[in-house]
């Protein structure tokens, strides 16, 4: 008891002293203390609740003032700190028990009324957004712009750590990575001065001068883009280049079941079949997609098979006209049967007529499930803005009234997540030691539980990465370091999860998840074990990890490859953090 009283009083006594640091400030930022429960205990939650951390105390700044008095405070008096803009880091180390917490959620604000930025002598439109500005909040003020960022699939993911990982999502085949058009940022430096990068010394003129000002292509803002988020400073307002929404749009998704023929079709070739569609060069309309592939249980290792045939779901959203998706469905279904035949011994024309049975089916189910209604035409100057949203992509099922392009109503759940990439050489035998992967012993008796394990596998190569001149013509200088890869593997295992049956309502658990809590508490752990598993694999032609699918156990360098030591440079000559205090397990340093 006496520890505890102890610890209670230590705690009042940061409460107080971090106050008076802000004697000066007209409006105060907000301060929380583990004895105000309610608001507390909801402040400090983070997304993977996996976690459970208990901060010393909660900042919720209102400017970049405060979070340079805060900083600057925590440098002098060697008090550590995090950082939270939407809680998404998937090992939760956005907050941290004994620490100072630093909580964007005042700080939201998505901004499209700047003038344009004098570029080369052309007028550059740009946005600014908050460091607590979520997806949700930022994709309703831009659609009634009719302009869009590369933003992700999840509607409560925030701007701040998406970016600085580097930000894939729905648009990344053309307009790449989210950090790909952040032309400017504000940040917070160790010793609590501010930093001006890129287009942000140009709308905070009365304040940046020569000293506290970097260019477009400075080291600094290279190392935002795409380097991992706290490391370097902590960033107040991103500014963006935003682009112009299509004006016809329409999502989709085929699963394994959507055909008969489709479930006796192994794995590889359904991945195989996805990359020759997502390939560069191929459908420029295709926006963006990703291929889910499930996971599957095995009495013994006997029965691991490379031509396993797994459960999946395609999805995608499209910017061009139905008879262009259409067309460009039917030709991945073509593919997939002719993967499927080189495997069967068919005669050619019973190989034939499987192939005209299959793309005239593919045409039949595209219709029954989107109609004319799905891909709507934008008007601008609707005052009701862009109608399309994106939908959930793996974690929950899309059903046909679902289609349009929304955000995923995304719940906090447990859940634990590893990456692998895909080096230029990825071939064949890497297609089946994936699949191998995906079977396990440790999954036995996983069908009496609520633990969803799978694959995500999301497409980078488009238009915009499609070739090394058009990268060099297009995309701006980041810490990115796999824009020649293909895609992104994400392995996921998900349990305990709410859902969201209508739009707005609260996350709640259904009977199913309910009547399954208990018994998924005796193989959690075995799901946890088989993502360890997988972090080892072997799998030819991998190599390096993404940040934004954070695991803790993996090496710091594996995220950020032939970057790794000029980010740890960029740190220790620019970030003023003299006591290492922008520091979790998975920064650069």
């Amino acid at each position: 008891m006496e520890n505890d009283v102890s610890i209670i009083d230590k705690n009042q006594e940061v409460i107080e002293k971090f106050k008076k640091a802000f004697d000066d400030c007209p409006l105060k930022p907000n301060f929380w203390s583990p004895s105000e429960e309610d608001s507390y205990n909801q402040l400090r939650k983070v997304f993977n609740r996996r976690f459970d951390f208990m901060p010393s105390l909660i900042i919720q700044p209102y400017n970049t003032e405060h979070v340079a008095i805060a900083t600057k405070y925590a440098t002098d008096n060697n008090i550590q700190i995090t950082v939270k803009s939407g809680g998404h880091d998937h090992e939760g180390e956005c907050v941290a028990t004994g620490k100072v917490l630093i909580d964007f959620a005042l700080m939201n604000k998505t901004d499209v009324s700047l003038k344009n930025y004098p570029q080369d002598k052309v007028e550059v439109r740009q946005i600014s957004i908050q460091p607590g500005a979520k997806f949700k909040n930022i994709k309703e003020v831009l659609d009634r712009e009719h302009l869009g960022i590369p933003h992700g699939t999840c509607q409560s993911v925030a701007i701040a750590g998406y970016t600085m990982g580097g930000g894939w999502g729905p648009w990344t085949r053309k307009y790449g990575m989210g950090c790909e058009r952040l032309m400017g940022a504000t940040i917070v430096l160790g010793n609590g001065t501010v930093k001006y990068l890129g287009t942000s010394a140009f709308y905070n003129n009365e304040k940046a001068t020569k000293e506290n000002t970097e260019g477009a292509d400075s080291r600094f803002l290279w190392a935002i883009r795409g380097g991992g988020g706290l490391s370097y400073g902590i960033v107040t307002e991103f500014f963006f280049e935003p682009f112009e929404l299509p004006d016809i749009a329409t999502s989709f998704h085929i699963s394994y079941d959507t055909l008969p023929v489709l479930k006796k079709i192994k794995a590889t070739a359904v991945i195989e079949a996805w990359e020759k569609v997502t390939a560069p060069g191929k459908y420029p309309q295709l926006i963006g997609t990703n291929l889910k592939v499930v996971a599957k249980q095995v009495k013994s290792k006997k029965e691991i098979s490379k031509d396993a045939i797994l459960e999946w779901t395609l999805n995608g959203h499209f910017g061009g006209t139905r008879k262009d998706l259409l067309e460009m469905i039917i030709e991945w279904g073509g593919d997939l049967v002719e993967l499927q035949i080189e495997d069967l011994d068919l005669l050619s024309n019973e190989a034939t007529s499987m192939m005209a049975s299959v793309k005239e089916e593919l045409g039949v189910k595209f219709d029954e499930s989107s109609n004319s209604s799905n891909a709507l035409t934008f008007i601008k100057g609707d005052e009701n803005g862009y109608p399309y949203t994106f939908e959930s992509w793996d974690r929950y099922s899309v059903t046909a009234e679902e289609n349009g392009l929304s955000l995923e109503t995304d719940c906090p759940a447990p859940h634990k997540i590893t990456s692998r990439m895909p080096t230029t050489d990825w071939n064949k035998k890497s297609r089946e030691q994936l699949v191998c992967s995906l079977q396990s012993t440790l999954l036995q008796g996983i069908e009496k539980t609520n633990i969803s394990s799978y694959i995500t596998l999301g497409a980078i190569h488009g238009d915009f990465y499609a070739t090394p001149e058009a990268r060099e013509k297009s995309a701006l200088k980041c810490a990115f370091p796999y824009q020649d890869r293909a895609f992104t593997i994400q392995y996921q295992t998900w349990w305990d999860m709410p859902t969201q049956t209508q739009r707005g309502e609260e996350c709640k658990m259904d009977s199913y998840t309910l009547d399954k809590v208990i018994p998924t508490r005796f193989y959690s752990n075995r799901a946890l074990d088989w993502m360890e598993e997988c972090r080892d694999y072997k799998i030819n032609e991998t190599d390096g990890s993404f940040i934004s699918f954070k695991d803790a156990s993996v090496p710091t360098k594996n995220y950020f490859v032939d970057n790794y030591e000029k980010l740890m440079t960029i740190k220790l000559d620019y970030s003023e953090d003299k006591k290492c205090l922008f520091k979790s397990r998975k920064t650069i340093l």
